[in-house]
């Protein structure tokens, strides 16, 4: 079976060793990899933001104490959905794929679509590091100027303030490049997954790349 590495060099060898036996556990750590730096990049905007959310909850008519066990309260159930949620994107991504490669006639049992999909996501682990270093220095190194009080200008100017700038401009540049890699690489999954042509796997998994680029690409527009 080819090394990790030839997921890079050779996805189409790489998948193509993989599509007979494939395992849960290298995509399953994927994925796991990629909740864990979601949920330290949540708890990195949490702590920056602490104060602004308790006045939130305290400005809805909660005391400053319950404020700030609401806000506790709010941050685990937050980090608990953004954990789960990825593992939901990966099914929902692998279903989508499925479905549209039966207008190809595509054979092969959904577990092996799954399983060669999440070795797609691997371009997502190196955006999620990319990711978590920008979030760190934007909010731990060089700051963000949390309102003092929560008025709707106040809120639209923290907006602009964590959505603007070079940084913001930077992680969608980087999204557009991790998404045309996840394309790449889920094009020679779905390939031998379904045993489809490569011009059909393209097809295939075309419209979530598209999604991807255009989120990225907006993401830009509203950062300059």
């Amino acid at each position: 079976m080819s090394s990790i590495d030839t997921l890079v060099t050779d996805p189409n060898a790489f998948f193509r060793d993989r599509s007979e036996r494939p395992s849960w556990k290298g995509p399953v750590l994927i994925v796991t990899f990629i909740a864990v730096l979601g949920v330290v990049s949540s708890i990195v905007q949490f702590r920056a933001t602490a104060d602004l959310y308790t006045q939130m909850f305290a400005d809805a008519g909660e005391g400053a104490e319950a404020a700030g066990t609401i806000f506790q309260v709010f941050q685990v159930v937050g980090m608990v959905i953004g954990f789960v949620v990825n593992y939901v994107v990966w099914v929902l991504i692998a279903a989508f794929f499925y479905v549209v490669s039966l207008v190809f006639d595509g054979t092969g049992e959904f577990a092996t679509t799954l399983k060669l999909v999440g070795w797609g996501l691997v371009p997502s682990v190196v955006g999620s590091v990319f990711s978590l270093f920008i979030t760190v220095y934007r909010y731990e190194i060089e700051g963000v100027t949390v309102p003092t009080e929560v008025t709707q200008e106040s809120m639209q100017q923290f907006s602009q303030q964590i959505s603007g700038g070079p940084l913001a401009a930077l992680t969608g540049v980087l999204g557009i490049v991790f998404t045309l890699w996840s394309g790449v690489l889920w094009t020679f999954a779905m390939k031998h997954a379904r045993q489809l042509t490569t011009r059909n796997a393209a097809i295939t998994v075309a419209l979530p790349v598209l999604v991807g680029i255009v989120v990225s690409l907006w993401s830009i527009i509203n950062a300059l």
